[in-house]
């Protein structure tokens, strides 16, 4: 069985799979990283995976823009739902005071979440968008961005990657509760 995710390895969305995945034992299974909703919901109607994830909607951020873009053009299956709490970490290359890192990176929805935190406390930082939480974690490992670049994403990604946790216990972690959808082809 092949599932595709919204996102790379070591998001949320990965992990969302993974809890699917006990919840309705599978387990023979390979995760395709399909990084955003469009693209799992293109494939599942294409035939090229057997069930989709996606991140629906989390509890402070409420609906993530992408997907409610993405299942307006697609018909699915809604599978299964779960939510799951989601604690971010800030990740880089090089710990510096907080006044000298010049870019946080991430996906829409976890800027939106700890916006409020991060420009009072990272002010001299520029919020920037990506397609997902983990897939910017490994641009940085690759050299892409550099080491006044931090990224929000999940602790796993500090092992995956081989970065630094520069902070821990974000203040929006607290409650901070997404909801995945499992998926499959509409019949």
């Amino acid at each position: 069985m092949i599932i595709g995710i919204q996102g790379d390895q070591g998001s949320g969305n990965e992990y969302a799979c993974q809890e699917f995945c006990k919840k309705r034992n599978i387990f023979d299974y390979k995760i395709k990283y399909l990084i955003s909703t469009e693209n799992v919901l293109r494939e599942l109607k294409e035939g090229k995976i057997d069930l989709g994830t996606f991140a629906y909607k989390s509890l402070k951020g409420g609906l993530v823009e992408e997907t409610q873009k993405a299942i307006k053009k697609y018909s699915f299956e809604k599978v299964d739902e779960i939510t799951l709490p989601i604690n971010h970490v800030l990740l880089g290359i090089k710990k510096l005071k907080k006044e000298e890192y010049t870019r946080i990176i991430s996906h829409p929805h976890a800027i939106k979440e700890h916006r409020a935190y991060l420009e009072k406390a990272y002010a001299n930082a520029q919020l920037i968008e990506a397609e997902d939480t983990a897939l910017p974690a490994r641009k940085l490992k690759e050299g892409l961005y550099d080491d006044k670049t931090l990224i929000i994403a999940l602790k796993s990604c500090s092992k995956l990657y081989n970065l630094l946790v520069i902070e821990e216990d974000l203040p929006a972690n607290k409650n901070f509760l997404t909801t995945f959808y499992l998926v499959k082809k509409k019949n």
